[in-house]
């Protein structure tokens, strides 16, 4: 069986997913609303996408690994999420209303919370748990 679907596609709000035909979204990757996904880009496995009245944008060649979750929000004021060119976003990583710049590395579990912008070439990784 070979499957060549490109995720899963719900339409939300009037706004349904725009992917390049470059890009790559797993088929188990699930889409919500406004959501595109730019050239080269690649969604993987279990990842979701959930504009949630707002936005969502994956700029080129950046990579949403499995299970990551991105979701916009316009409950208090239009906070979408706007992931730059080049971008890495680890698996189980959870980015929320906020904007990630050009060459940003996001680690495996991560959070970024609404509001944040991290600068382009930036890195941000889980907190380090230090005992005696």
């Amino acid at each position: 069986m070979i499957a060549e679907t490109q995720g899963i596609h719900i339409r939300h709000r009037g706004h349904e997913p725009q992917i390049h035909p470059t890009a790559y979204v797993a088929p188990t990757a699930t889409l919500v609303g406004d959501v595109r996904v730019g050239p080269r880009a690649r969604v993987m496995y279990g990842a979701v996408l959930d504009a949630e009245g707002s936005r969502i944008e994956v700029g080129e060649a950046a990579v949403i690994c499995e299970n990551a979750v991105l979701r916009g929000s316009a409950v208090a004021g239009d906070q979408p999420v706007l992931v730059g060119d080049h971008v890495f976003v680890g698996p189980h990583a959870t980015l929320l209303g906020c904007e990630v710049g050009r060459c940003v590395y996001v680690a495996t579990t991560a959070t970024v919370l609404q509001c944040a912008r991290l600068e382009a070439g930036s890195v941000e990784a889980t907190p380090a748990v230090w005992t005696l």
